[in-house]
């Protein structure tokens, strides 16, 4: 029986070697059969270390059509990594899986640990590929960008490079955030997402999810996180197809701490869709899709910059783990802390915007622009969004 499975093996990598392989498998966790599907790029012969980019599909979607609306596949496969597609939990209304990304999502409803089955599924594969331990890399759309973040936030420490597209922030997360690392992050995001607000506030049609941060507040967070010294000036993408009505910017931060640097695509115009594959119904509900560049593409140029880096480094990273009890967040006229040696509050970009000696109960900060601050108050720390 051995010796039949060891042939019947070796016939399946041989044919690896001719071309690409798509394959479902799953694994139980919390008692569930998890799903998930992996696309091995034609060549790979599981001798030799290769990266493995995990991508998450947004609420609704399935590891299944994930392929279809990112062309992943077909960068596997001019690149040489293995592209891998896990499955969210559970049916919910539109037929779909959903992440428990900590905003209310029906998985979280159900108490499902999506932290853990990543976790699971990343040492399941690593126990049966040679996977290239410096280069594991992960993305995700809408409710798998959220769950993106919710990693980078809490489990960040085995990914060279994190990115999410069309996802944002929830407020709870982002005042709860607490890396302990710096993490190289892309982002790509549309003006005019019909789901995501760009500039933060309630999700719509999301029912009882909580409200998310602004972009502009996501990209000074990891920009601060990361330590990042040098923010480039903008460039806008060549409109290549001027039918699409929308055009891009790219904003890039970088000489950061680990080289995480920071990559914004910012679609002007853009809904709440894949840059550069357009699927026409979708766009009905979902807004434009820019075809000015490929996602896909440029994710793995991004990727395939960076290795994993386990230096702690961050903004006060020695003071990360020691954190602040405060209350409202987000505020837009007082903060309530118990300060009894003073404090000081850091905008994004680590300028000292207020200090105070004395004792307080309440910090007045109404005088602030909106945009994300940092509070210290003696070893601890803490990070607060001032509202419009």
């Amino acid at each position: 029986m051995k010796i039949r499975f060891l042939f019947i093996t070796l016939l399946w990598f041989s044919s690896l070697a001719k071309s690409q392989v798509n394959i479902v498998d799953s694994l139980t966790h919390q008692t569930y059969q998890r799903k998930y599907a992996m696309h091995f790029p034609p060549n790979f012969t599981n001798t030799d270390l290769v990266p493995i980019l995990f991508m998450l599909h947004g609420g609704g979607g399935t590891m299944l059509n994930a392929q279809n609306f990112t062309n992943l596949n077909q960068v596997s496969n001019a690149n040489g990594f293995i592209a891998v597609y896990p499955e969210g939990y559970g049916v919910i209304p539109s037929g779909g899986f959903s992440w428990a990304d900590g905003r209310g999502t029906s998985a979280d409803i159900a108490g499902i640990d999506d932290l853990g089955f990543i976790n699971k599924l990343l040492d399941t594969l690593m126990a049966n590929y040679t996977i290239d331990t410096n280069k594991i890399y992960i993305c995700g759309f809408s409710n798998g960008g959220f769950m993106i973040q919710r990693l980078a936030c809490e489990q960040n420490q085995r990914f060279a490079a994190m990115a999410s597209l069309g996802s944002i922030m929830d407020t709870i997360l982002f005042s709860n955030c607490n890396p302990q690392r710096a993490i190289p992050m892309m982002f790509v995001l549309g003006t005019e997402d019909p789901f995501v607000p760009f500039n933060g506030g309630a999700m719509i049609g999301s029912g009882l999810v909580t409200d998310i941060v602004g972009a502009d507040i996501l990209i000074n967070f990891w920009k601060t996180n990361n330590n990042c010294l040098l923010s480039n000036l903008p460039i806008n993408l060549p409109d290549i197809d001027q039918s699409d009505s929308s055009t891009v910017t790219l904003f890039n931060y970088s000489n950061c701490s680990c080289n995480s640097d920071v990559m914004f695509y910012k679609v002007n115009g853009g809904g709440h869709t894949w840059p550069g594959v357009e699927i026409t119904l979708y766009e009905i509900i979902a807004g434009q899709t820019n075809e000015d560049f490929q996602a896909s593409e440029e994710l793995w140029n991004f990727f395939n910059t960076h290795t994993l880096c386990t230096t702690p480094v961050g903004f006060g990273t020695s003071e990360l783990s020691k954190t602040i009890s405060f209350y409202p967040n987000p505020t837009n006229e007082f903060i309530n802390v118990d300060s009894k040696n003073g404090f000081q509050i850091y905008n994004s970009t680590g300028k000292l915007v207020l200090h105070e000696n004395l004792p307080t109960s309440q910090i007045n900060i109404t005088a602030f622009p909106s945009g994300l601050y940092i509070l210290k108050i003696d070893n601890k720390m803490g990070r607060f969004i001032k509202s419009e």
